[in-house]
């Protein structure tokens, strides 16, 4: 899949997430590998730089596809 390019004509590609899913086990193994001291306010951080990457990547995959985006919609609409 070309995420700089996404087939909104593909079933597949269209139900992709743009916005990565953040679970409660991705952010615990994230603390464990990243954190040195654990305490609140280093998981706090933590939550809120992986929150930040993957909103800036969503951002990204968005910008790329904005014209097939809109253009999918136009061509749905029109339906």
């Amino acid at each position: 899949m070309n995420w700089n390019n996404v087939d909104l004509n593909n079933g597949y590609e269209r139900e992709q997430n743009i916005l990565d899913p953040l679970s409660f086990d991705i952010l615990l193994l994230e603390v464990s590998c990243n954190v040195k001291e654990i305490n609140t306010e280093s998981v706090r951080k933590q939550f809120e730089e992986t929150l930040k990457s993957k909103i800036e990547s969503a951002r990204e995959v968005f910008a790329n596809n904005l014209k097939n985006i809109t253009k999918k919609a136009q061509q749905e609409r029109a339906k």
